[in-house]
């Protein structure tokens, strides 16, 4: 019965992820190479000066997030919440990023990350110019509860799964 309930449960982890690629990808500390890059990216032009300032960092924190380096995701968020100190407007952006930029632990880092998602995505919403932005998702985030993210590119990287499961996800908007 052990047996059985155990190939199901591996079963269904390989038919949730479907996008995930065949052959395991090594961390990024063994290979040495930026799992976050893309064949293909997206320019954006946005409305301020500082919602492209947001964007840039929130796009190096999540960078960070997808190669599973808590202390290049903890000094991006850092960098991220002193660009926005005294902009009102961006005051929430500041503050989730200041949790992030708190803590060595990456799983706890992704956990507020989600917040940071939020805020995001709210604070540049309206304030596209031009290009497109995409909404991603992981199902598998989160025991099952799923997590959303922003990125310049259509191809997944997934930030709350790294090295571990880089593709596992789908774009579920264009934000234009």
């Amino acid at each position: 019965m052990k047996k059985t309930l155990y190939i199901l449960s591996i079963s269904l982890l390989i038919l949730s992820c479907k996008n995930e690629p065949k052959t395991k990808v090594a961390p990024a500390h063994e290979i040495n190479k930026d799992l976050n890059e893309t064949s293909n990216t997206v320019t954006v032009d946005f409305t301020t000066p500082e919602a492209t300032q947001l964007y840039i960092d929130y796009l190096a924190v999540k960078g960070a997030m997808v190669n599973t380096n808590a202390e290049k995701t903890k000094v991006a968020a850092k960098l991220l919440a002193k660009h926005l100190e005294g902009k009102n407007e961006y005051q929430n952006v500041s503050m989730v990023a200041t949790l992030i930029s708190s803590t060595d632990d990456i799983e706890k880092q992704r956990e507020f990350f989600v917040g940071l998602n939020e805020q995001t995505t709210a604070a540049l919403k309206g304030k596209l110019a031009s290009g497109k932005i995409y909404q991603q998702f992981c199902p598998m985030a989160f025991d099952g509860k799923g997590g959303y993210w922003l990125s310049n590119s259509d191809e997944v990287r997934n930030p709350y799964f790294g090295d571990v499961m880089l593709a596992c996800g789908e774009v579920t908007k264009e934000i234009k």
